[in-house]
């Protein structure tokens, strides 16, 4: 779409009541932090933004300090605002989770200076949700949950009582759970990495889900249903690309 259509997508959406936006540097390298900020003119306080750090608009992937806080500050001129209401390392390593580490001392003082307003990681396993609750000062986690992959839920429940706001991510399963795709789907880009055997067995878990649910229900909004009859989650971020 064109910018122009990106920003009426945005606008769409903030009437339609959504006001948790996530973003990260290298989604579009930089392009979505840039298009969020036009749509955010003057309506900054109308959202909260939550974006990343860690994989750059370079594409490189990097959790050096120095870098980081390039990183933030890029962000926030690319999204007009002088602050973040959160920042997610973005799948950081395993050793980094720890408050002893160099990286949450930058998060900090990142806080301090009122350049981010909460800090967390983007991570995937309940292994590290158990890791980042216990061992950081971390405000929010985002992890991904869905009916397919509920590995996490138990740490997640965790991290949640001990005060952790929880953002869901790859809720749809990459497409699967929108029930668009089956056993004679072909993909390319990202979605190439599945192979035979993969695709076959999701699809088989695609019509084990319908067979639950029916034929006239939307699996994707069951699936968000699932995800948020839960208390442990704060938002689910779906990404649109179109008013339907």
């Amino acid at each position: 779409m064109t910018d122009k259509e990106a920003v009426k997508l945005v606008h769409e959406a903030i009437e339609r009541g959504c006001n948790f936006f996530d973003t990260a540097p290298n989604y579009g390298l930089g392009k979505s932090e840039s298009i969020l900020g036009e749509a955010f003119k003057g309506r900054r306080d109308e959202v909260i933004i939550n974006s990343k750090c860690g994989h750059h608009t370079d594409d490189v992937q990097s959790f050096d300090p120095k870098r980081l806080i390039e990183s933030v500050d890029g962000s926030l001129q690319r999204l007009q605002t002088d602050y973040l209401d959160s920042l997610l390392l973005h799948n950081p390593p395993f050793d980094t989770l720890s408050q002893t580490s160099e990286v949450y001392g930058v998060l900090e003082d990142l806080k301090q200076q009122g350049k981010i307003k909460a800090y967390g990681a983007s991570i995937d396993t309940g292994k590290e949700v158990d890791q980042i609750s216990a061992e950081t000062n971390s405000d929010v986690i985002e992890v991904m949950f869905n009916i397919f992959h509920q590995e996490p839920l138990e740490a997640i429940q965790r991290a949640y009582d001990k005060g952790v706001g929880v953002i869901v991510k790859v809720l749809l399963d990459s497409g699967w759970l929108s029930g668009k795709y089956d056993a004679s789907s072909t993909f390319k880009g990202i979605r190439s990495r599945w192979s035979e055997a993969e695709i076959k067995e999701r699809s088989k878990l695609v019509q084990d889900v319908r067979n639950i649910i029916g034929e006239n229900q939307s699996m994707a909004s069951v699936d968000l249903q699932y995800i948020l009859s839960f208390k442990a989650f704060a938002s689910v971020i779906p990404g649109a690309r179109n008013s339907e």
